[in-house]
């Protein structure tokens, strides 16, 4: 890719566990929602590894310089499959309009490949940067944060096989209350 002089060169990738400590510092960026260290380290493999979901990272000449997650699923409203951008961080030194237009090009290819009907984007851009990228603001979702079962939750995916081995075949797993 050639830019402007005045531009650097941006790459934009699949994340893999070499970029988790540019990741970690980008992740920091998120406050006041950004996670602590133990839970990131938790949640970090299994994101990498789930197929459903894209842990993109921005890359120029000094390094990672921004990232992107976002996941796919299936939708009523959407008809059928939607991608969801929940998360983009940019490093302050970074173009953030530019780091941001690759980024979502690269999440825009993804959901083509993945047979979606459109990608939604979470507001994690200023409104008149979403815009720009041809984003309309069509709903407004409102989170409320949930209290942890346990001190210590166990993070699965489907690929991870269950939380708890049983150690009959026929044995039901325990059920949390």
């Amino acid at each position: 890719m050639t830019l402007d002089p005045t531009q650097r060169d941006v790459t934009v990738r699949r994340a893999t566990t070499a970029d988790r400590e540019d990741l970690w510092l980008l992740v920091l960026r998120l406050q006041p929602d950004a996670p602590d260290r133990a839970t990131y380290d938790r949640v970090v493999g299994p994101l990498l590894r789930a197929l459903d979901t894209l842990l993109l990272v921005a890359q120029d000449a000094t390094g990672v310089v921004g990232y992107l997650l976002a996941s796919q699923r299936l939708t009523f409203s959407g008809n059928g499959a939607v991608v969801e951008i929940d998360e983009i961080a940019l490093a302050p030194e970074a173009d953030q309009c530019l780091v941001s237009a690759e980024l979502i090009g690269a999440v825009e290819a993804w959901g083509q490949e993945q047979r979606a009907t459109r990608v939604t984007l979470a507001d994690v851009l200023p409104r008149e940067t979403a815009e720009e990228l041809g984003f309309a603001t069509t709903e407004v979702r409102s989170t409320k944060a949930l209290d942890l079962l346990d001190a210590d939750p166990v993070l699965t995916s489907p690929w991870d096989g269950p939380a708890v081995p049983a150690s009959d075949p026929d044995e039901a797993l325990p059920v949390r209350d």
